[in-house]
């Protein structure tokens, strides 16, 4: 069994439609990363298995909770993850790529060319991002950063439109996380995050979903030093 075949049935195992095409371009992935990991540090994940696992199927959990066509950011993006395989397996959404890293922000513009996927990379911190060009432009914004909710809630919502959605991919965050994110979604015009769990092997996996409910204030987010040392 080749690299594209191992990738397709993990694919599907999991639940996800994916054809061989598209197998391929996962598999091209893999061998893209895995070579410029090398030279820029991207990832601690290096095994083949372990990539397509952790990585690939993991970032497609928030697949079927996205609208069609919707314009997507992926705040925190570095690798990819989860932005880039959630391009390949719904090719209708609108992906925006945001890392404020311009090493991981190179490798980003040299995988799309590589794949030969539309996508944009937009090199910002995200609260920088937020407060100019980047806010209430998208439609759905989505995280695998390492982050805890009332940060990734306060840096991500302002980025939606009303209407909009943040999710963000956590393990399994305590009742103490979850009460802090809630506090600054509804800071930044948010209702409280409503949990997903979703089945992966023996590891947890939990989407937390933020609905964008009204216009965030002027004044959010904050910068990153105050939302780390100020929670709301």
């Amino acid at each position: 069994m080749n690299l594209s075949e191992k990738i397709c049935r993990a694919i599907r195992d999991s639940g996800y439609g994916i054809d061989a095409d598209t197998g391929e371009k996962f598999a091209e992935y893999l061998r893209f990363l895995s070579e410029y990991n090398r030279s820029v540090n991207l990832t601690a994940i290096t095994g083949e298995a372990e990539i397509i696992d952790k990585h690939f199927v993991d970032s497609l959990a928030a697949a079927g909770h996205i609208p069609e066509g919707a314009a997507v950011l992926d705040m925190g993006s570095g690798a990819g993850f989860p932005g880039i395989p959630l391009k390949l397996i719904r090719p209708d959404i609108r992906l925006t790529a945001l890392d404020s890293s311009g090493k991981k922000c190179a490798f980003l513009r040299a995988l799309k060319a590589r794949l030969g996927i539309e996508a944009d990379v937009a090199e910002s911190r995200a609260e920088d991002f937020g407060r100019g060009v980047g806010r209430e432009s998208f439609d759905t914004v989505v995280s695998r950063a390492v982050a805890e909710l009332r940060v990734l809630a306060e840096l991500g919502l302002p980025l939606v439109r009303t209407g909009g959605k943040v999710i963000a991919y956590k393990g399994r965050p305590a009742p103490e996380e979850i009460a802090a994110g809630d506090r600054a979604a509804s800071a930044v015009g948010g209702a409280a995050g409503k949990a997903i769990r979703v089945p992966h092997g023996n590891e947890e996996r939990t989407l937390i979903i933020y609905l964008k409910t009204s216009v965030t204030p002027t004044g959010y987010p904050r910068r990153y030093p105050r939302i780390i040392g100020d929670p709301i």
